[in-house]
């Protein structure tokens, strides 16, 4: 994996220090190498990890005539293949490396050879000759790629992620309309981001971006969507394909050049792929778990350590098994470091343990990591799946039994009650609308109140099954901007690649078309992946039921804490002051933490160090910034630096 960025500009030459600092703040995820090309009106940076073909595969790569040029990062798995195909054709490789494919691929397609690439990939195409730039995200947004398009200077930077990109904006200022969806997802669905005017490119889609007349024209274009049609299968059929596609997910995706492990929970969807190893692989998986220490005050709380069950489960298949305890401490002291390393807001505490196995399979020498993500998205893993199931059940009840519910079970009886839009913002959602009003400050709310967003509204028909719905959404929003961002982030934080079977397009385009019901049931998740595991695990792995990350934030805001937060999210000096009320935030963290208030805070906890990290990185680069670029675009924003600094 690797780190790209860039320059497009109008009028101006580039900004070659601007372009150097971009790509010096890219070196984590990519320690090996360094390069540029500079043309005229573009600049391309680049950072590398080499995994394939280490030797040889420098960047940027280019075609035969060197007037195309390409940053790339990520892995395309079929690259053989195309190159065969693509010599066949007349073309002619030199530089090695599995993106030297791209600028040829540009040649035969044109904007549409995204669709023949098999991987993850975040890519930067210049054709020097039509003067067009071509960003490019991976189906399933695996690899996070963002850009900033000024139109009134007719210039343009993009960036692997968020911090090297904000070096090219003068005064960062808060997407209110972002903001809000912050809290209702704990992440910012794109294509926004928290800051007006940037945003990250979707998943499966390019951005075209040329000149029309003296002004950038830029335009997206969708190469790839998820099969809305379902396959009309047995349930044996469907267990066969799901466990060809696994496979050959797996097989495709194998480093033969560098050293290779796997996050391990001892889960059905880490030990599958772990078993598919020890299947295949004469030696050992090796498999790597962290757990935390038990918080001091557990009386109304489970045991935090998966240890046991990743311990257990690694006996039972072979592998060579590494793991850890983390102390409460150590998550406190470097609790700023994982929030700012997933390089924008994503209030999901299971960020804490993916950060730390990440640093201990990268210290014990591991170049390539192995993970279960995507899974629950594509099988239906998560119990909120379920709850369809349930709301259809209650609403089937005769009138007076629905009554003596009501009475017995107020709150879930209520969220039957509500419209899926009304109730769900994806497996990871924090507060709806009516939860939310009472926060913010008068003006903030009056200007959020104009304006609505719900991505479930429009993925998919309404008339779909609610699980379908759910399973959609997830696919969409919370997978590539929660899970796969902050999996990339935190993995890319100590230069290790991950690598996902699970989230393989023809696995997906598979997955997402079976029957319904042989992903959600009342019985069981995921049933059609534990089938098709069954010939590779023991019943004990193969028939446990799905638990979570296990992270004992709770408990530590109960405890040990509550006080540290609150003073960071209540100080008068806190930047989130500027979209909150105070005295509404005190009371709603007064008494018993609930989850909910218990998620909020981490939320608002979250926010307030990341902003806080933004104002210091621009107060310090740059002093205060003049106001002519927001002058130049022209509307409100919220300016980061109108607020004191204050850090977490």
């Amino acid at each position: 994996m690797c780190g790209i960025c860039g320059l497009l500009t109008g009028t101006q030459r580039v900004d070659m220090p601007l372009l150097r600092v971009m790509t010096g703040s890219l070196q984590h995820r990519g320690p090996d190498e360094e390069a540029f090309y500079v043309g005229r009106n573009i600049g391309l940076g680049f950072r590398r990890l080499a995994i394939v073909e280490r030797g040889a595969a420098h960047q940027p790569f280019q075609n035969e005539g060197g007037h195309i040029r390409v940053v790339f990062n990520g892995e395309i798995y079929n690259y053989k293949s195309l190159k065969e195909s693509l010599g066949k054709r007349g073309h002619r490789f030199g530089q090695g490396g599995d993106g030297e494919v791209i600028a040829h691929l540009y040649e035969e397609y044109g904007f549409t050879f995204p669709a023949h690439l098999r991987g993850t990939f975040a890519l930067a195409l210049w054709d020097g000759r039509r003067r067009r730039l071509l960003l490019s995200r991976d189906r399933l947004g695996v690899k996070p790629l963002y850009f900033y398009l000024n139109e009134s200077r007719s210039d343009l930077c993009f960036a692997s992620e968020l911090k090297a990109l904000l070096h090219g904006v003068e005064d960062p200022q808060v997407d209110l309309e972002a903001l809000d969806q912050y809290l209702s997802y704990r992440y910012v669905p794109a294509p926004y981001t928290l800051f007006r005017h940037i945003r990250k490119l979707e998943p499966g889609t390019s951005l075209i971006v040329g000149w029309r007349g003296e002004r950038l024209d830029a335009r997206r274009v969708r190469y790839w969507r998820l099969p809305e049609e379902s396959l009309a299968l047995s349930m044996s059929e469907a267990v066969q394909r799901v466990d060809e596609a696994l496979n050959d997910a797996w097989q495709i995706r194998w480093p033969e050049e560098v050293p290779a492990g796997y996050f391990f929970s001892g889960g059905l969807d880490s030990a599958g792929l772990a078993a598919l190893h020890q299947k295949s692989r004469a030696e050992p998986a090796r498999t790597y778990a962290v757990g935390f220490e038990q918080p001091e005050k557990t009386r109304d709380y489970r045991y935090f350590s998966e240890l046991e069950q990743a311990r257990a489960a690694a006996k039972l298949l072979g592998t060579v098994h590494r793991e850890r305890l983390v102390t409460r401490r150590e998550v406190e002291e470097r609790l700023a470091e994982v929030i700012l390393a997933m390089d924008e807001p994503i209030a999901d505490p299971t960020a804490l343990p993916l950060y730390f196995l990440a640093e201990f399979a990268a210290a014990a020498g591991e170049k390539v990591i192995f993970s279960g993500e995507g899974a629950d998205e594509l099988f239906g893993g998560y119990t909120v799946y379920r709850e369809p199931l349930q709301c259809r059940r209650y609403r089937a009840l005769p009138g007076w039994l629905r009554a003596c519910a009501e009475g017995a079970f107020p709150a879930q009886t209520r969220r039957f009650s509500l419209s899926l839009p009304e109730r769900y913002f994806g497996v990871g959602g924090l507060l709806r609308p009516d939860h939310k009003e009472g926060l913010y400050r008068p003006d903030v709310w009056a200007e959020l109140r104009v304006k609505s967003f719900h991505g479930l509204e429009e993925l998919g028909d309404e008339h779909w099954p609610e699980e379908q719905r759910m399973l959609r959404f997830d696919m969409l929003s919370w997978l590539p901007e929660n899970t796969l961002m902050k999996s990339d982030k935190v993995t890319m934080a100590h230069s290790l690649e991950i690598r996902l079977p699970y989230l393989d397009h023809h696995l997906v385009e598979l997955g997402v078309a079976l029957p319904l019901n042989f992903k959600v049931s009342h019985r069981e998740s995921k049933t059609v992946l534990r089938q098709a595991l069954r010939a590779y695990l023991p019943r004990e792995i193969w028939q446990r039921p799905k638990n979570g990350f296990p992270v004992p934030v709770t408990a530590w805001m109960q405890g040990e804490w509550r006080e540290k937060m609150l003073e960071v999210i209540l100080d008068p000096a806190a930047g989130i002051g500027r979209y909150f009320r105070w005295d509404a935030l005190a009371e709603r963290f007064t008494g018993p933490l609930s989850s909910r208030s218990a998620r909020l805070m981490w939320a608002l906890y979250t926010l307030e160090v990341y902003l806080g990290y933004i104002r210091s990185e621009i107060r310090g680069r740059r002093g205060i910034p003049s106001s002519e670029r927001r002058k130049a675009e022209g509307d409100r924003g919220e300016s980061m630096l109108s607020t004191p600094l204050r850090w977490g």
